[in-house]
């Protein structure tokens, strides 16, 4: 702990030598945003901004950054134009940042604007990136951040387990935990939030999102074994006036979120979000006296500080806490006169968990192009406690991040390298007792470990010419219990004609497994834990390569896109979770061959003014090797791993009026079938593939919009999803086998509130 708090007081040294430093005396900088749909503050780069006293100009960069050097006396006036914008001036008297928030030109100025994307992959990205923005989120309600993902086909969203009715995530063929999940760019899904982590982080607090697929950059961690995700909240720079969304659904779940930001004195702003969730009875909708939604009380807080006074130096910092509690289980009929489902013990549920965090950013920006210098950290404490069925585990992990890092260019700003250091430190405090009365069989168990990990990486980004473009990126980390580990990464990116891009992409990723926490759906059942040595496991090791395809053309004069993305992760050592053998969930070590195959194309198409159609379709082969025990000993078996569909395929239309006023989203996704073992007298079978439906329409006016939706129209649900529901303690009972919706039909309705400056 104490090296921990000394790395920490570190992160704070560097801010006196930040401040000592000096700027020209004739310097103008700042910002030019424009407003989304929710009236903040978004970055427009590509703007252009000039002194009209003396014509010295600039243009925008990525987060609408400018900055403009005179020799000029003041007062000078500032003007800020962008193509299909209102032009700005504003009259400087000194030296200090301003801001420009640019208007659409009304149709008397422009005869047509084309309508900005929500959702791209682009073609200038050297790796395979795809963005959401904002504006898509508002597709669907988008509770958390694990619905972000329904309209989306790179990422797919299922069921966890039939209890908790937890969501997760796979990308390439593989559970999401082999993706590497960050909140502007610091570590988030790791660890014991693994499990229900993608609940944490409201849908109303982010501003958009980056899909990269494959294993990504160096500059973000050792992980990533399919890709990343990266997730940008909403900033105190960007955040203008208040923000309030209400929502509530048909099964009586109440939603609310705001977001405000004020200025604190001249040099800082800072913006508080909120979030609170209140579902107070449990749901049991197909009747097989299980909970389909569970009871549940949300809290969540983050408070943002940014430092404005000088756009060369980043100073931030921000603290989140989130306190979780959730009710499910067995419970009885509501008909008095029936006594199917009355329990003198019934099977219950309870989950609580708590998780509060600091992050701070620390940085200075040099007057060379795209050079800069930063430190950036990360403190995190997470206990969650669960009981079930008489069962119970208890954790509590306690991390630190610390990264350092420098980027400048080579010679001239086609050749950029980026170097810096990094140290991750968790600490797992695990309980668990398994109570298993059929049996009988307890198993008691005390986990306790410390990853300790050094990395130094580096990486050259190099447009060799307009058309050719790579990424080279390599990194060396120390494990205290593993040793050093190597990480190399190659993107590559080649435009044979300025609409097509042609990708290859390979790389090696590490990750630490957390079998317990990780596999916790598996231990709402009669298994039994099979782990020998907890401290034996290997960190998984895999090598992900592939290929994308993406072209851009025009249709009728119509905006239209086609991808395609080939690729396959292959794992030199895989942490096990076998649910092969009935009764038991037994974790190692990989003994044979373990891949995954990925292939997706999708076609987005703009019909016509404010249509947009959208189609893709998934093929994923995911195979790993079992232990099988026999009579003459240890045997092994390679099959296609359970819960992954075959294919999946996303149709989407989306139609908005020419004033926007009127939002209308439509989609629909077929599954197609999965392995699901066999437990019990059940044999192992391949489930049916099914149709999802869900759709919103939005009404916008000045200051509010209104919104109403379904989830699951069609309302399917995986027949008798809990198996032995009859008799919870019985050895056939398994809620672990989840292929498909637990929830029918869901109805909602919200609104969102937007007070802006």
């Amino acid at each position: 702990m104490r090296k921990h708090l000394a790395l920490f007081a570190l992160l704070f040294a560097g801010i006196n030598i930040l401040f000592a430093q000096t700027t020209p005396n004739q310097e103008i900088s700042g910002y030019v945003f424009e407003r989304d749909t929710k009236g903040n503050l978004k970055p427009l780069p590509g703007a252009h901004v000039y002194s009209v006293t003396n014509q010295n100009g600039s243009v925008t960069d990525q987060k609408g950054f400018f900055l403009i050097y005179t020799d000029h006396p003041f007062p000078q006036s500032i003007s800020a134009s962008f193509v299909g914008y209102e032009s700005d001036t504003i009259e400087v008297k000194k030296a200090k940042a301003i801001e420009f928030v640019l208007s659409p030109s009304t149709l008397n100025e422009v005869k047509l604007i084309e309508r900005k994307k929500t959702n791209a992959k682009s073609i200038l990205k050297v790796s395979n990136v795809e963005w959401i923005s904002g504006q898509e989120l508002q597709k669907a309600a988008c509770c958390n951040l694990s619905e972000c993902f329904e309209t989306n086909a790179s990422v797919d969203i299922i069921s966890s387990d039939a209890i908790t009715g937890a969501k997760k995530i796979q990308m390439l063929g593989l559970d999401g935990v082999y993706s590497d999940v960050l909140v502007e760019n610091k570590p988030f899904l790791r660890g014991l939030a693994a499990t229900y982590g993608l609940n944490y982080i409201p849908g109303s607090w982010i501003e958009s999102i980056q899909i990269a697929k494959a294993t990504g950059s160096v500059t973000s961690g050792f992980q990533a074994l399919t890709g990343q995700i990266n997730t940008e909240l909403y900033k105190p720079e960007t955040i203008d006036g208040f923000f309030w969304n209400s929502y509530l659904s048909s099964v009586g779940m109440i939603e609310n979120n705001f977001i405000t930001a004020s200025f604190v004195g001249k040099d800082w702003k800072t913006a508080l979000l909120g979030h609170y969730s209140y579902l107070g009875r449990s749901i049991d909708r197909n009747g097989d006296s299980f909970v389909d939604e569970i009871a549940i009380n949300r809290i969540a807080l983050l408070n943002r500080w940014r430092y404005i006074a000088r756009p060369d130096r980043h100073i931030e910092f921000s603290f989140r806490y989130l306190s979780e509690d959730k009710l499910s289980g067995q419970i009885s009929g509501d008909d008095l006169n029936t006594e199917s489902f009355e329990f003198d013990s019934p099977y219950e549920v309870e989950i609580k968990t708590e998780q509060a965090e600091f992050n701070s950013k620390i940085g200075h920006i040099f007057n060379k192009p795209f050079t800069s210098v930063g430190i950036t950290s990360q403190i995190r404490y997470h206990k969650q406690e669960s009981s079930f069925g008489g069962s119970m585990y208890s954790g509590a992990q306690y991390s630190l991040y610390v990264k350092a890092s420098y980027q400048s260019t080579i010679i001239d700003t086609t050749k950029l390298y980026k170097i810096g250091l990094s140290y991750y430190g968790d600490r797992y405090d695990e309980t668990l007792l398994l109570l298993r009365p059929s049996t009988p069989y307890v198993y008691e168990g005390l986990y306790v470990r410390t990853d300790q990990t050094l990395g130094a990486y580096t990486e050259l980004i190099v447009s060799h010419s307009p058309r050719l473009s790579s990424i080279i990126g390599y990194r060396a980390d120390y494990s205290k219990d593993f040793g050093l580990w190597h990480t190399p990464r190659l993107n590559m990116r080649y435009k044979p004609t300025d609409n097509t891009a042609f990708r290859l992409s390979a790389g090696k990723a590490y990750r630490q497994a957390n079998p317990i926490s990780e596999n916790m759906s598996y231990l709402f059942s009669s298994r039994n834990l099979v782990l020998e040595d907890y401290n034996s496991l290997k960190p998984e090791e895999a090598i992900n390569y592939g290929a994308n395809i993406n072209h851009n053309f025009y249709i009728a004069g119509k905006a239209t896109s086609f991808n395609i993305d080939i690729y396959q992760t292959d794992f030199q050592n895989q942490v096990v979770a076998d649910i092969e053998q009935t009764q038991k969930l037994a974790i190692y070590n990989l003994e044979g061959p373990s891949n995954s195959k990925s292939l997706q194309l999708d076609f987005t198409f703009e019909p016509a003014d404010g249509w947009e159609l959208k189609y893709a379709h998934k093929w994923n082969k995911t195979q790993t090797t079992y232990n099988i025990e026999t009579d003459s000993g240890l045997d092994y078996v390679t099959k296609q791993a359970p819960f992954i569909p075959k294919y999946r395929s996303l149709v989407q239309v989306y139609y908005t009026t020419w004033q926007k006023k009127w939002d209308i989203n439509i989609t629909l996704q077929n599954v197609g079938p999965s392995r699901v073992p066999g437990q019990g007298d059940i044999e192992e079978f391949w489930s049916d593939n099914f149709n999802l439906l869900s759709g919103q329409i939005t009404r916008r006016f000045k200051k509010f919009d209104w919104y109403i939706g379904v989830e699951n129209a069609l309302n399917y649900m995986q027949p008798n999803p809990i198996r032995g529901v009859e008799n919870p303690f019985s050895d056939n009972f398994d809620a672990g086998m989840i292929w498909g919706p637990v929830m029918g039909t869901k109805w909602f309705t919200g609104i969102r509130l937007n007070m802006n400056n």
